[in-house]
């Protein structure tokens, strides 16, 4: 059950990653980029968003 714990903890790991990345280069770029890309961009930041929140709650039903 050990490895279930680190596999879960090293996805999240990743997906705030993604998370960051993606808010950075919005931040980064909004000036420069054409409203489909912002938006294309706002768009994964939203699907990892999700991700995120799904696992946690994934995981806070499995310790209960």
């Amino acid at each position: 059950m050990n490895w279930a714990k680190d596999m879960e903890s090293s996805r999240r790991y990743l997906l705030q990653a993604e998370i960051e990345f993606w808010h950075e280069m919005l931040r980064l770029n909004k000036s420069r980029l054409p409203r489909s890309e912002e938006e294309e961009m706002r768009t994964c930041l939203r699907q990892a968003v999700r991700s995120l929140n799904s696992s946690k709650l994934d995981f806070q039903r499995a310790a209960a």
